[in-house]
């Protein structure tokens, strides 16, 4: 599926995004000052052969030369050479492939990056963090990804593995979690998460208000966030005690990193002021004493597309035509 966003003056250097996703996959034509000319977006591949299809459709849609194709992707990506290290889970079968040879896109350019820190660099550049030299950003999903910024610089560690921030230990007496952890964020705040908990009370058939899908699909997490509000005991009980780990987590962070802003994305971040409102005081009151300030908790500027601007992005800092 594409939609057309915009147009362009054809001279603009333009770049395409991928951003690779455990549920879906997107993809966009991207100007230099950030604005999606084409999107397009399907369910994620499930082989090498379905990825490059879907990035050959899009390049295929381009009427105009590009400098690159950025790529996004969930799990530990080496971006000097675009190698999947690791990325357990739904993607599992891209570990050990060079993006730049799946995609095959031939003398076109390609790079590569974590999902959440191509995010990140997309606020960088054009959104919430513009300006700002040190930010942490959750991207709040399928899974929980994080990205940190620490004095103009966004953090890889020693293998690329820093700021996965979604799996930082909440509960060492929790759940087994995807990367082999226990207890993580991300077995508490993600999409699935959420659902899981859900389905478990209609599962011990507690009166709940949300039906199961004539498809048998349960039901997602901003209908259960709606469903809270809206005076569903159980939704009411599953958001809150999301909300407890989501916000004993940013305390966490806040203390870790003393960011000049914090940025929530993803898509259950569309939840708006309902998702940190609940919470706000708590983070404040738990943080002041040593930080000494509030610290803003912000919203993602380019939520929904935040992943393949900044997938495009990555072209446009590597061709030096922007900077952080």
């Amino acid at each position: 599926m594409s939609e057309k966003i915009t147009s362009a003056d054809a001279v603009e250097p333009l770049a395409i995004g991928v951003d690779i996703g455990g549920t879906g996959i997107k993809a966009a034509i991207v100007g230099l000052s950030g604005e999606l000319i084409e999107s397009f977006h399907e369910p994620s591949p499930r082989t090498i052969s379905a990825l490059r299809d879907f990035v050959q459709s899009v390049v295929k849609r381009v009427k105009a030369p590009v400098r690159g194709i950025g790529v996004g992707c969930k799990g530990i990506i080496d971006a000097s050479s675009t190698r999947v290290k690791r990325s357990p889970g739904d993607l599992h079968f891209l570990e050990g492939q060079l993006l730049s040879e799946v995609i095959g896109a031939g003398e076109v350019p390609v790079c590569a990056e974590n999902d959440a820190r191509v995010a990140l660099i997309a606020e960088v550049l054009w959104g919430a963090a513009r300006g700002r030299r040190n930010v942490v950003m959750l991207t709040l999903g399928t899974g929980v990804g994080g990205a940190v910024l620490v004095d103009g610089i966004i953090l890889h560690g020693a293998k690329g593995a820093a700021g996965h921030l979604g799996h930082t230990t909440i509960d060492p007496r929790g759940g087994l979690c995807i990367c082999g952890n226990y207890g993580c964020l991300e077995t508490y705040f993600s999409s699935r998460a959420i659902e899981s908990d859900y389905w478990a009370h209609m599962h011990r058939a507690a009166p709940v208000k949300l039906p199961i899908s004539s498809t048998g699909e349960v039901p997602n997490p901003a209908s259960i966030f709606r469903a809270a509000a809206d005076g569903d005991e159980c939704a009411r009980y599953v958001v809150d005690r999301a909300l407890e780990y989501l916000g004993a987590a940013l305390v966490s962070f806040l203390h870790t990193f003393d960011p000049e802003i914090f940025i929530l994305g993803g898509n259950i971040a569309t939840a708006g002021p309902q998702l940190i409102a609940p919470i706000q005081d708590k983070i404040v009151r738990r943080t002041k004493t040593l930080l000494g300030r509030e610290v803003p908790i912000v919203f993602q500027k380019l939520l929904g597309y935040g992943g393949v601007a900044g997938a495009a992005g990555l072209v446009f800092l590597k061709q030096n035509l922007l900077a952080i």
